[in-house]
């Protein structure tokens, strides 16, 4: 998978997405994923740099734990023969749940 099929998957969710943390805008909508890079690993090919595979946290914000638009993300995800082990917390103070899993894409950086 590569960072643009990442985000046309995320955004075929039709939720807000965001790379990075969720924007003001739209912090308070029912469901929304965001997005960030914390892990690059250069992959090499004849002791050269080839590719990087860089390493995203998914994160998943909803007001119920096993919403429909997480149940579908992950559907999706197994589709293409990925399948994440997604954890799972829930904050009392907004009262709200975060699901996150990571996932590796390939990117040219």
């Amino acid at each position: 998978m590569t960072k643009p099929e990442l985000i046309e998957l995320l955004e075929s969710l039709n939720i807000p997405v965001n790379e990075g943390t969720p924007s003001d805008n739209n912090i308070e909508e029912p469901e929304i994923v965001y997005f960030w890079d914390y892990n690059w690993d250069d992959l090499i090919a004849s002791g050269e740099n080839y590719n990087t595979n860089v390493t995203y946290q998914i994160s998943f914000l909803a007001e119920k734990s096993r919403s429909s638009k997480l149940i579908e993300l992950k559907h999706k995800l197994n589709d293409i023969g990925i399948h994440p082990s997604i954890q799972h917390e829930y904050d009392p103070e907004t009262r709200r749940w975060h699901s996150y899993f990571p996932i590796e894409v390939l990117e040219n950086i």
